[in-house]
């Protein structure tokens, strides 16, 4: 079990694919001043999310094409499991128990008019 944050960097080399497109520039890759290609730790995570829902894992953040239950937003998701009465450590741990990408990741509940966050390792 991690118990410490642990930064760390990694180099992928991609050839032929635009590993992490912009919207905001017609989907072209994102660069640095340097012409580097660059991939946010939002792209990274939804890969690892998707891999995670390929091997079967629940998942609290599923992309819109992906989505294996009847909930089309995160706070119907999360209403699924908790209400208003449920305690701040019950969500945590629960979410915790159910939901991989919040056990790996972590997650901000906002849903209750509370804020709930929940640190994950990664």
């Amino acid at each position: 079990m991690l118990e410490h944050k642990i930064d760390f960097m990694v180099t992928v080399e991609v050839r032929e694919a635009n590993a992490n497109g912009d919207p905001l520039s017609g989907n072209m890759p994102r660069t640095d001043a340097r012409g580097y290609g660059l991939m946010s730790d939002v792209s990274i995570k939804r890969k690892i999310r998707n891999r995670m829902q390929d091997m079967g894992h629940p998942i609290f953040v599923q992309a819109g094409d992906r989505i294996e239950d009847e909930f089309r937003s995160l706070e119907k998701r999360f209403s699924n499991h908790f209400t208003g009465k449920t305690p701040d450590s019950e969500i945590e741990e629960k979410a915790n128990q159910i939901w991989l990408d919040v056990r790996s990741f972590g997650q901000v509940f906002t849903y209750l008019k509370k804020s709930i966050g929940v640190r994950g390792p990664v």
